[in-house]
């Protein structure tokens, strides 16, 4: 059986190619579409974490966290930093340090890790009371009331507020500082 329709074999030739080129062409359109609605879903999809420890759960979009989550990281952060005691400081420091980005990494666990041996060897225990967080693009403020306790003896009893400097990288929370906001007064005594 002959399946050409023209007598002549460049006619035939001819329509195979027109018939190649609206194919080619439809496969074309139907690239172009899927490959805009894939960005579409890029940008615009919602990633829902249920991270451990963490109040609820946490959507990022657009690559921005909701409020919840910086708030719950902040707390989680914060009762690492300043709420310890002998026994549970080096592993709390450790679980700290991993949410440190890596180009501070080496600077932060050198401090982390000094402060830890300071604590263990003068037996200094401290519990930080979180009152307030405050959040801006970039940077969280925590505010509190901070005790240290030498055994059953109160050392300090004080108002604190740090500052931890972050950014999300990848989905990932980075912390690029943590450092306590000194007082006027503090500065000037220190200064």
């Amino acid at each position: 059986m002959n399946a050409e329709i023209f007598l002549q074999k460049t006619s035939n030739l001819f329509a195979q190619n027109r018939l190649l080129k609206f194919t080619i062409t439809i496969l074309a359109f139907t690239v172009m579409f899927n490959s805009a609605m894939v960005y579409r879903a890029v940008k615009y999809q919602r990633v829902v974490l249920i991270p451990p420890r963490m109040t609820g759960t946490v959507e990022f979009i657009q690559g921005k966290p909701n409020d919840a989550y910086i708030s719950d990281i902040s707390r989680r952060i914060v009762g690492l930093a300043a709420t310890y005691s002998p026994p549970t400081v080096r592993g709390q420091f450790e679980e700290l340090l991993a949410y440190f980005a890596p180009e501070v990494y080496p600077q932060a666990s050198n401090s982390w890790y000094s402060l830890a041996s300071r604590v263990e060897e003068s037996q200094v225990s401290s519990v930080f009371y979180l009152e307030k967080i405050s959040v801006t693009e970039g940077f969280i403020e925590i505010f509190g009331n901070f005790k240290q306790y030498a055994g059953d003896t109160l050392l300090e009893n004080t108002s604190k507020t740090y500052l931890i400097d972050y950014r999300l990288q990848d989905g990932r929370f980075y912390i690029v500082s943590f450092k306590e906001k000194l007082t006027q007064k503090q500065e000037q005594e220190r200064g």
